[in-house]
């Protein structure tokens, strides 16, 4: 990366993607300006500071002399980023998230309990308009593109997507299932969206640990054995069973275990995972919670929900630039060994972005500046009068508890 200290955080983010210009023989033929590269970069700046719009982008290129500096290129029209958005390449966007995210993984622990690693699969839904993206099919009664899933759970509550696929509304999580779920050892947590029977025995034949919750309708055909149900807990059913129906069935045994959460709702739990106790399975589960925390960490901090383009590799390739800005900032925060969470450290990012490296440093690692014992409690008086409205400006009307009383 060169200095670091004395570069820009712009240019330090683009470090990540490539030193140099680099040109692409086929992708840039007869391209001069909006090459690849300084697409992928200009677009990944957009996502990292959050700009809203096209024209948005071409005026931070045309106004800021770093930004046009980082590039070596000095201006780009709203139309032509739109156009390079929808021909980027796809593969080249998900072999760059990878790659960094890779990195990234390297950095920490693998392992988030004595379990080893586990590994959550989901999908999320975003909302397309109807006239503009008919492409995207409905689901109920909206367009929507969905985006599968797959995360490691690490410790401290740490998220590393490790696959990603993006598919019109109409692709079921049951489809890409097969696609998400790896022979590695690790224990696979799914919900219901997840149940597939067939898969369940290619699964269980071959080894693969899994849990996935699963509905009231996957009924027991076959009850092998019932294990005893630790006291004291909320397990209330520990069975060794095969699923399904006369009709339709697993062939493999699997554990069904039952569970109670803190309001009394029931869960149903199918998993492969015979070794662990009723609530080691339990507490896996709620694990699941965490990819949650991931897709809305994206849409609420990266430009996600709000797309700049309804054209399908438009789409696909937003997403891609999302997820390499979701990597960046992961990767800054593992590697600074900063206590900021992964949000501060992205906010930290967009403060700083034409600044120093060495003043986004002083942000990661901010110095203790509480000297007091803080802000003491205070008794506030029950009959304290209502604040006075210095200004003969506005209108401050009392309310009718604050009449009866006599205030």
């Amino acid at each position: 990366m060169g200095n670091i200290h004395n570069s820009k955080v712009i240019r330090q983010c683009f470090s990540y993607l490539s030193e140099e210009d680099v040109r692409f023989p086929i992708w840039d033929h007869r391209i001069h300006k909006a090459t690849t590269m300084r697409c992928i970069k200009l677009l990944l700046a957009s996502q990292l500071a959050k700009w809203e719009s096209y024209p948005q982008i071409s005026r931070e290129l045309r106004t800021s002399e770093v930004l046009q500096e980082s590039l070596n290129l000095s201006s780009l029209s709203a139309a032509q980023i739109s156009r390079r958005l929808r021909q980027l390449p796809t593969e080249m966007l998900e072999a760059l998230f990878l790659d960094i995210m890779g990195e990234t993984k390297r950095l920490i622990p693998i392992a988030c309990s004595k379990l080893g690693p586990l590994r959550i699969i989901d999908s999320t839904r975003l909302k397309m308009p109807d006239q503009l993206a008919v492409w995207a099919n409905k689901s109920g009664n909206t367009n929507q593109v969905r985006i599968h899933v797959r995360i490691l759970a690490l410790p401290r509550g740490q998220i590393v997507p490790e696959k990603v696929i993006p598919s019109t509304g109409n692709v079921g999580d049951c489809e890409t299932m097969g696609l998400l779920v790896e022979d590695d050892g690790t224990i696979y947590v799914m919900d219901r969206g997840y149940v597939k029977y067939k898969q369940f025995d290619e699964w269980s034949a071959n080894g693969v640990r899994f849990i996935t919750r699963i509905n009231e309708k996957h009924c027991v055909y076959r009850t092998e054995e019932e294990l005893q149900v630790p006291p004291d807990t909320n397990i209330v059913r520990d069975a060794i069973v095969q699923f399904g129906t006369s009709a339709c069935r697993t062939k493999e045994t699997l554990r069904l275990v039952e569970f109670l959460d803190d309001n009394g709702h029931k869960y149903r739990m199918a998993t492969s995972c015979m070794d662990l106790d009723a609530t080691e399975i339990a507490n896996i589960y709620r694990q699941r919670w965490l990819i949650e925390l991931f897709f809305k960490w994206m849409k609420q901090h990266l430009r996600l929900v709000k797309l700049y383009s309804y054209d399908p590799q438009g789409v696909w390739n937003q997403i891609f630039i999302a997820l390499i800005a979701y990597a960046i900032a992961m990767h800054i925060q593992v590697k600074s060994g900063t206590k900021l969470s992964l949000w501060e450290v992205l906010q930290s990012l967009r403060s700083c972005w034409y600044k120093s490296w060495r003043l986004l440093e002083t942000e990661l690692h901010p110095s203790p500046t509480r000297r007091s014992r803080g802000r003491q409690k205070q008794v506030v008086p029950v009959n304290k009068e209502p604040p006075k409205l210095n200004t003969t400006v506005g209108i401050m009307k009392p309310s009718r508890a604050s009449k009866k009383s006599g205030r």
